[in-house]
């Protein structure tokens, strides 16, 4: 009696474990892309109401630029000239959607503007980011795909 395993089982247990990948890579990369929107939500709120905060802090006048082309959303300030004090650049499969640049001027002491971000995944999930113009706190909501 020989103990061992034969090539014909090695090949069907192989032949299984393929046909499980395949079966749930759809979900797996489904599931990715919504961890990246997530995540990239989350710093964008982040990075907005750090931008209010560093504006009220340093009484330094602010302008934050939202630009959907570069993907990317900066801070500017006197200081900082034509080069961004700060910069968030959105993760690979997460856009910013618009088409032109969007300008939010930040003043000390005073009234923020209300400022609004739509982020959308390479799946099509999308997530709205607002951050309220007098607590400052960031509100994350899904938006239905329903157009």
């Amino acid at each position: 009696m020989r103990k061992g395993v034969t090539l014909i089982e090695l090949l069907i247990v192989v032949a299984i474990i393929a046909v499980i990948a395949s079966i749930s890579f759809p979900s797996l990369t489904a599931g990715m892309a919504g961890v990246r929107l997530s995540s990239a939500s989350g710093s964008v709120a982040s990075f907005l109401t750090s931008a209010m905060n560093q504006v009220d802090r340093h009484e330094q006048a602010a302008v934050i630029v939202i630009d959907p082309k570069r993907n990317a959303v900066s801070m500017f300030t006197a200081a900082s000239g034509q080069k961004p004090q700060s910069e968030l650049t959105m993760p690979q499969g997460v856009a910013i959607e618009g088409e032109e640049p969007r300008r939010f001027a930040l003043f000390p002491g005073g009234a923020f503007p209300r400022i609004n971000v739509i982020l959308r995944s390479e799946k099509g999930a999308r997530r709205s980011i607002a951050v309220d113009p007098v607590t400052a706190v960031p509100k994350i909501e899904r938006i239905s795909d329903a157009r």
